[in-house]
């Protein structure tokens, strides 16, 4: 008895505990800095994230250099913008060409939920504005974007509400008709080119994410049935078109409305992992899924998180090695939100549950995100729980997973 309670106790407390978890300094997140977003490629590392004073909204990205966030930089600033707890700017690097790409929100009119993709474009030492990422005109939802290196552009998909029947609703509700999910590329030049509907009806408001395995563009996004099954899809860019977007797994959740909890993919040569949230038969859960070959098939879904710790999804996932990921999501556990990672193998070898910090699990706290850069993971999130709002960032050694 007594060396089942210590094998307890140090099993809780290795759950608990913040290894080497580090903060990471250099640039200064100021008050009221949020929405932070994390992309790696080859020996660079970069973050986006948005600051607000007064009326006006301002885009920066930052670079990370000897261990510390160096050269912040402005990509524009604007008033009017659409800015969103869980729809927030993205960057991307092609080291091929040596562009990024990045965006924000634009409110198109009055209304609510009315608001245009505006992207911008990185080339030769500067960043120029790019108007619209879609080509319609219509005064209705567009957003939760994601973007990849592709070729020597990127690949890009979105929620496109140009068919919502906005105009039929209040001025302050959401649409009647079906959101769709549309993609397009952009050259190494800026421009858009290939615009293509992916999927007639989708869920109203989960994030997309996509990646490129061995050069196939792979897009995850949680779909929504005429009976209301929201469960998480996947189609694939094969010789210029997108394939038949088919279940990544039937967890057959059937909700009447979204849960704004979209799945998450990454890929490692012709592995590929998708990471998603699901509350199917009323039971919280995070799972994930393998493939060894470019996505095109999956192994078997791999449960998480323990039911006792009530995740609440948010997820990323990442590979840290060859055969090895990390994913991190949040739960609420005894009143408390907590963010949490876990290593998983693609055999289905789960490493230990590791609690890395107290978080809020209010909306402002946003998606948290995770990056593999050298030897480290990178950790971003928003802290909500202070009076203001605020970036933090962290690292931790992958040899602590």
């Amino acid at each position: 008895m007594k060396i089942n309670l210590l094998l307890f106790i140090l099993i809780l407390f290795s759950c608990s505990s913040k290894n080497d978890f580090r903060s990471i300094g250099g640039v200064e997140f100021a008050e009221r800095s949020s929405e932070p977003f994390l992309h790696s490629s080859g020996d660079d590392l970069i973050i986006s994230w948005t600051e607000n004073k007064y009326d006006t909204n301002y885009l920066y990205t930052a670079e990370y250099l000897k261990d510390s966030w160096d050269n912040k930089e402005l990509i524009t600033d604007g008033q009017d913008w659409f800015v969103n707890w869980a729809d927030f700017p993205s960057i991307s690097y092609n080291e091929v060409s040596n562009v990024k790409l990045s965006h924000h929100l634009q409110k198109s009119s009055k209304s609510t939920f009315s608001y245009d993709i505006n992207y911008h474009f990185f080339k030769e030492g500067r960043w120029f504005d790019k108007n619209k990422l879609h080509n319609d005109e219509t005064k209705t939802e567009h957003g939760f974007v994601s973007s990849f290196p592709y070729k020597d552009g990127f690949v890009a998909t979105w929620l496109d509400g140009r068919n919502t029947n906005y105009d039929k609703k209040e001025m302050d509700g959401h649409a009647s008709g079906p959101m769709n999910l549309r993609s397009a590329f952009i050259s190494s030049k800026g421009d858009v080119y290939e615009d293509h509907l992916v999927d007639e009806m989708v869920c109203d408001c989960c994030q997309t994410s996509v990646t490129v395995s061995n050069g196939i563009p792979i897009i995850v996004y949680r779909d929504r049935s005429r009976d209301e099954k929201r469960d998480i899809s996947i189609s694939r860019y094969i010789e210029g078109n997108w394939t038949k977007p088919v279940s990544i797994h039937d967890d057959n959740w059937i909700i009447n409305g979204c849960p704004v909890n979209g799945p998450n993919i990454d890929s490692n040569g012709d592995k590929v992992v998708v990471s998603w949230f699901s509350a199917s038969n009323g039971v919280p859960k995070v799972s994930l899924k393998f493939s060894r070959d470019n996505g095109m098939t999956f192994g078997n879904k791999i449960m998480i998180d323990d039911i006792i710790n009530l995740p609440t999804g948010r997820v990323d996932a990442e590979f840290i090695s060859d055969d090895e990921v990390v994913v991190s999501w949040l739960s609420s556990f005894e009143g408390k939100g907590s963010l949490f990672l876990r290593k998983i193998n693609i055999n289905g070898n789960q490493g230990e549950i590791k609690k890395i910090d107290d978080i809020s699990m209010e909306r402002s706290t946003g998606f948290p995100q995770i990056e593999k850069f050298q030897d480290d993971l990178i950790i971003a999130y928003t802290d909500s729980g202070s009076k203001e709002k605020r970036i933090k960032t962290f690292k931790m050694s992958i040899s602590s997973l």
